[in-house]
């Protein structure tokens, strides 16, 4: 890779979060004409800037050839360019669903880990003090992630070893429940439970839920590697982060919206061998792709790298 060059924009294309680690790389250059990748880092809010410039403006776009317009927005499809208008250019998005990636081409890419309990990984699966946990927004209405709001989700919670507490609190859910008052049907009981446990705490868990939010992403997936547990993904028609890679199958578990109510039985069903091989392989994901900004923008030039050059992914050996 010594020889692979990657140019990112600037204004109005600023990066942010671990994306601002990729100008640090050695793989980084100044020079376009050392570039063999240009990346085209789009705002969170792009849709909505006064200045809302569509990226054939910028000075070697050549039809998108060897861009990658890069997104961490919750749907990048609602907030970018449309697809349609960005010729050769490839995604790399967090936002990724099934139906509109194209494989071989696009790239998945995690949102950022907020909150970070390392001091946790050493605790193995059945020394943690719960088994299955979440803390986080409760969508209401019709948008994305409002499967949060049915009872099978909620239902999870048995006030013991599994403990899902979600709030309402949210500028969107105020103004839901504004106007539509029996939307926040449940929304004070919920905020008690919220509140009675900190997110801390409930990482100290042996599965963490990782449920699909506004967009099919969560930011619980990285806060849950972090901390040792197992991911359980909840998620309709996502492509995951990094999947040339990362062999998810062997971490993580994953269930449809539709298939909320087998989550405790199966996990339930598994061993002590199993959630131990599990848990070694999320560890190596984590520190090997994900574990700081460094680290997953190393990762995502690899994944550049591997996309551009038809190689095969170099994978975790097993265990």
């Amino acid at each position: 890779m010594k020889d692979f060059r990657i140019l990112v924009y600037g204004w109005p294309y600023e990066p942010f979060f671990y994306l601002r680690a990729l100008t640090s790389l050695p793989w980084a250059t100044s020079n376009a004409s050392e570039a063999c990748i240009f990346l085209v880092i789009m705002p969170l809010e792009f849709s909505f800037l006064k200045f809302n410039p569509h990226p054939s403006i910028l000075p070697h776009w050549n039809y998108g050839l060897n861009h990658v317009i890069v997104s961490l927005s919750d749907r990048w499809i609602d907030t970018g360019p449309r697809a349609d208008t960005i010729g050769k250019a490839s995604i790399m998005a967090s936002s990724l669903h099934v139906t509109e990636y194209r494989r071989g081409f696009d790239i998945s890419i995690p949102l950022p880990g907020q909150v970070k309990s390392p001091h946790l990984q050493t605790l193995k699966p059945w020394e943690r003090r719960y088994f299955l946990t979440f803390k986080g927004t409760r969508y209401l209405g019709k948008r994305e992630g409002n499967f949060r709001s049915n009872p099978q989700f909620r239902a999870l919670d048995n006030g013991n070893d599994t403990i899902v507490a979600v709030t309402c609190r949210h500028v969107t859910n105020d103004k839901i429940r504004w106007r539509h008052p029996e939307e926040g049907a449940g929304c004070d009981e919920d905020e008690v439970l919220y509140q009675r446990y900190s997110f801390q705490d409930l990482m100290n868990t042996t599965f963490g839920l990782a449920p699909a939010g506004r967009s099919p992403s969560s930011y619980r997936l990285i806060e849950i590697l972090s901390a040792g547990a197992i991911p359980v993904l909840i998620a309709d028609n996502y492509v995951k982060p990094l999947g040339g890679l990362i062999q998810w199958d062997r971490c993580l578990l994953e269930f449809s919206t539709s298939r909320m109510e087998r989550i405790l039985p199966m996990i339930r069903a598994i061993g002590r061998t199993e959630m131990r091989r599990r848990q070694r392989y999320c560890l190596l994901v984590y520190h090997q792709y994900l574990k700081d900004d460094v680290t997953l923008a190393r990762s995502l030039i690899h994944a550049l790298y591997l996309r551009f050059n038809g190689a095969l992914a170099q994978r975790i050996p097993a265990l």
